[in-house]
């Protein structure tokens, strides 16, 4: 049948095109058989007309106007030319990213795009184009007149460009419109004045280094002197020839405030023929400043042009001075302080191979000290698997065997064999339940047989009976646990103990001169709300019992055996209506075997917790560090509010007189670290958050 319809012809057509297809493929052509033309929709321009430009200012949306087709074969192949009587837009450019650049001239382009697809032979189509190029705007400064300022501070407004406001940039950005980008800026003096001293005009540069605002222009960096400066600014385009405008302003640089010394930290208590090293500091103030002062300093000290009190003093006592501070703008500040120099204090040490807190301290039988575990003070909560040995006659750390789990908040107990028994922590991840035995005599830690429970706060006591009590601490809940259990080292393994009377985690446990071990405080629950609940364990009846409670309600406190038998309870985070703690406690309170009751005396000179608390020879106890201020801190070294603020004042109790008496600060100030008498009756810091990590210091 002949079809002479033309629509009738190109239906049948692609039916036929359809069942060659379908043959084909359920056929096998192609190999021998008739070729089959495979038919495309037609080849079609999808995207819309190009949009209108301005000289001078980046074409259509970022990046380019596109260019899009359908149909046909692809790939595509695109071009353009101008039509009849036209010319090609100047400044733009055709690819098959479509239409990019930055016009140049004015007026009115016809264009005519094609697109060819990838048949043999190529279809082509075409479509013609008007493209409208406006004049620029007239050139013009927008930013208004740049901010006053203030000497030796940096200048301008922060700008946060999307970064965290801490790593904001200060500088004032100089703004146009109109004429042709890119823009050049450039400013002098009026008569009779200049640009401020200080700062500078640019468009690349960075004050402070690591702007993140290249290729902007801004007055940048901080001005030196105070006064008036009249300024012209002007603004240069890139037309050609270029087009250019000024603009007058003022600048007003005014000084500082005077300079105020700061009093938080007060200089540390010093002791009597060992380094100090101080450096007083002030806010506000034009630098550079210059700091003397009145009065009579410790002999041995002095005080530098810098701010910095060093030497060696050689005389005990308290020295009243009177700092003063003088800044480049002849203004001054002073504060009077009392500085003081006590009998005893810290001097450094040799420093461990790696910065760590909540880690283990345990002093050997052969006077070394073991130090093992802990969470890096600067790796985000990773804990730690290695150990190190301090040698007290070498004063020097090395390396020793690494524990078979990484661990930190965990416990070690000196076995009467002179091993060491390491149980539980937080391995980074989860609260474990494995132990391991440390042996001095190879160097080397071996994982033993693992707890009945996971725990990590938990405290570790050795009986007199050989055996060591574990209690408490929170599991993998995040819940306080009641459960205790018990290491045998004559079998080398842990058996279920009765449980204490309340469940509790950060509590202490003391071992008492009449064998059994008085447990304090803690906290009760997942809002660390702190205990004043106290029991006893009885290694004979092998249970807990419940005793009158403390005075106040603590947890990360510290419970030291006294010479008579008594125990001192000082310090730690108490309640609050929050039921998150509080900041550090200054009580402290004293627990009498004899009655089995608490009784308050007198407040440490300041408030702490997570500290330590030495007995020393003498029958004084030294309590060093800890923080004032946090609320609870997480096992990753966090804290609930506020960051970590460590103290280095130290401070001794006197069990004669129930009384705390400040002594030697610390050379850096700690928390979370560990303090250990040595047989030379000297104490040894070490880790912990504070200034040197890695550092330890020794007090005598």
């Amino acid at each position: 049948m002949r079809l002479n319809n033309p629509a009738l012809q190109y239906f049948s057509l692609r039916v036929l095109g359809v069942l060659a297809i379908f043959v084909c493929v359920a056929g096998g052509c192609g190999r021998g058989g008739d070729p089959i033309t495979q038919h495309f929709d037609p080849l079609l321009i999808t995207s819309s007309a190009p949009p209108s430009g301005t000289v001078g200012v980046p074409y259509g949306p970022v990046g380019g106007f596109s260019v899009t087709a359908s149909g046909g074969m692809q790939p595509y192949n695109w071009s353009w030319a101008a039509a009849s009587g036209s010319t090609l837009p100047p400044g733009l450019s055709f690819s098959a990213l479509g239409i990019q650049g930055q016009p140049t001239a004015k007026g009115t382009y016809r264009v005519t795009i094609t697109v060819s697809d990838s048949q043999i032979p190529p279809v082509h189509t075409i479509n013609n184009y008007t493209i409208e190029i406006a004049d620029v705007g007239q050139l013009a400064i927008t930013s208004g007149n740049p901010p006053d300022g203030v000497a030796g501070n940096l200048y301008g407004p922060p700008e946060c460009g999307g970064v965290p406001v801490s790593k904001c940039y200060f500088g004032f950005f100089l703004r146009a419109t109109g004429g042709v980008q890119p823009y050049s800026f450039s400013w002098a003096g009026q008569p009779g004045s200049s640009t401020p001293p200080g700062l500078k005009l640019v468009s690349n540069g960075e004050c402070p280094t690591g702007s993140k605002f290249q290729g902007a222009w801004k007055i940048i960096c901080r001005p030196a002197t105070a006064g008036t400066y009249n300024l012209v600014v002007t603004l240069t385009d890139s037309s050609s020839p270029p087009n250019q405008v000024t603009a007058n302003y003022t600048i007003h640089i005014v000084n500082p405030p005077a300079p105020s010394i700061v009093t938080n930290p007060a200089p540390p208590i010093g002791a009597i023929n060992q380094p100090y090293n101080f450096r007083f500091t002030a806010n506000n103030g034009l630098h550079p400043l210059t700091w003397s002062e009145t009065g009579a300093l410790p002999p041995g000290l002095n005080l530098g042009g810098d701010g910095t009190l060093l030497g060696i003093p050689t005389a005990m006592g308290s020295f009243p001075i009177t700092v003063k501070v003088t800044d480049s703008g002849g203004q001054n500040g002073t504060q009077d302080f009392t500085i003081a120099v006590a009998a005893h204090g810290f001097t450094a040490t040799g420093s461990m191979a790696t910065g760590r807190f909540f880690h283990t301290a345990t002093l050997l039988k052969d006077g070394k000290l073991l130090v093992a575990g802990g969470t890096l003070v600067a790796g985000a909560g990773a804990t730690m698997a290695s150990a190190e040995v301090y040698d007290p006659s070498a004063k020097t750390f090395s390396a020793t065997g690494s524990m078979g789990s990484a661990r930190g908040c965990h416990t070690a107990t000196l076995l009467p064999d002179g091993k060491v028994l390491i149980t539980g922590g937080w391995n980074g991840t989860a609260f474990v339940g494995t132990a391991e035995i440390f042996d001095p005599a190879s160097g080397t830690f071996a994982l033993t047989v693992n707890m009945g429970s996971a725990r990590c706060y938990h405290t570790a006591t050795l009986l007199k009976n050989g055996k060591v009590l574990i209690a408490g601490g929170i599991d993998n809940n995040l819940l306080p646990i009641a459960t205790a259990e018990l290491f045998d080292p004559t079998a080398v393994s842990f058996s279920q103990a009765t449980s204490m009377e309340t469940a509790r985690a950060n509590h202490t446990a003391t071992l008492l001169q009449n064998g059994k071990v008085l447990i304090t405080g803690g906290w009760s629950d997942s809002n660390a709300d702190p205990l004043s609940s106290a029991e006893l364990y009885d290694p004979d009846s092998a249970n807990f019992s419940s005793i009158s409670s403390m005075k106040d309600g603590r947890f990360a406190h510290t419970a030291t055996l006294l010479a008579d038998g008594k125990v001192l309870i000082a310090g730690g985070s108490g309640p609050t209506a929050a039921g998150l703690g509080t900041p550090g406690l200054v009580t402290a309170e004293i627990f009498d075997p004899a009655g089995g009751t608490f009784a308050g005396t007198g407040n440490m000179e300041t408030a702490r917790s997570y500290h330590t608390a030495t007995l020393l020879n003498d029958g004084t106890v030294l309590l060093t560090g800890g923080d004032p201020n946090w609320i609870l801190v997480r096992v990753t070294g966090e804290s609930v509010d506020g960051a970590p603020a460590p103290t280095g004042l130290a401070e001794l109790f006197d069990s004669t007189t129930g009384t705390f008496s400040a002594t030697g600060s610390l050379v850096h100030a700690r928390e979370l670290h560990s303090a250990t008498l040595l047989n030379d009756g000297t104490v040894i810091v070490t880790g912990g958050f504070n200034a040197d990590a890695t550092g330890a210091e020794i007090y005598q």
